[in-house]
């Protein structure tokens, strides 16, 4: 097949995911995805893809010891995307807003100033934040109104609020692009940013909801018959819970 062909059949074949936090339940998972993929990629998409999951991705910036580090990564990648300008946009808009929820936890930690902001923010807003440092949205309020809704979800200490807030700012600017592809690259990768979206909520509340299971488990075991609570500890350790 020739490489439209192959992309208008690997889209089709890819399955609806929803809209976010409608679904309990990830509609094709990540062997499945990176199998169907994997054969219908020309491979400099393949190696494009990789490294824009990489740099966008928390598995993938994980690794990196240094703000700094993941700055000049996600440089790089921008750089090799120059003919690819909307996902280009992508890894820069998720930089950003990475940025600004840094910022946010920097100053609800105590920091007194954002410091030496190139050393950890990336893009347009880091003046601006560096200039308005004591105000709420950092002066960008009227142009992004969620910048104020994190800062209060953030200081009430709503960690699951600031999470939800901030996945839905990243995939409205995922959906804005995905609106200007169909059958080609662009949209192959924009499903798979979605989907790491996805999978990453539908992990998160699996995640809490076992870990609210082991806090019933623990209380209701408490008391008398310590052997039980051993037994308990043992099938609901953290090694379990990874399995």
């Amino acid at each position: 097949m020739s490489r439209p062909h192959q992309y208008i059949s690997l889209v089709t074949s890819l399955p609806h995911l929803g809209k976010l936090f409608s679904v309990k339940d990830v509609p094709i998972s990540g062997f499945r995805l990176r199998q169907r993929i994997a054969g219908m990629l020309e491979p400099e998409h393949a190696r494009l893809l990789r490294e824009v999951v990489e740099v966008t991705a928390w598995a993938g910036v994980a690794k990196y010891d240094e703000d700094i580090e993941i700055i000049r990564r996600a440089n790089q990648v921008i750089g090799e995307l120059k003919d690819y300008p909307d996902l280009q946009h992508l890894v820069g808009a998720r930089m950003e807003t990475r940025t600004l929820i840094a910022a946010l936890r920097r100053r609800r930690d105590g920091q007194e100033t954002a410091g030496d902001i190139s050393t950890w923010g990336f893009g347009r807003w880091c003046g601006q934040i560096k200039a308005n440092w004591s105000d709420p949205a950092f002066g960008l309020g009227h142009y992004m109104p969620w910048i104020g809704e994190a800062h209060r979800l953030m200081q009430a200490g709503d960690h699951i609020g600031v999470e939800r807030l901030f996945l839905t700012q990243v995939f409205r600017q995922l959906d804005h692009y995905l609106t200007l592809h169909e059958f080609d690259f662009e949209a192959v990768g924009i499903y798979v940013l979605r989907w790491v979206i996805v999978e990453r909520w539908s992990r998160y509340n699996e995640d809490d909801a076992r870990d609210r299971l082991k806090s019933l488990l623990d209380a209701a075991l408490q008391g008398p018959e310590g052997p039980h609570e051993h037994v308990a500890k043992g099938l609901f350790s953290a090694d379990s819970l990874a399995s």
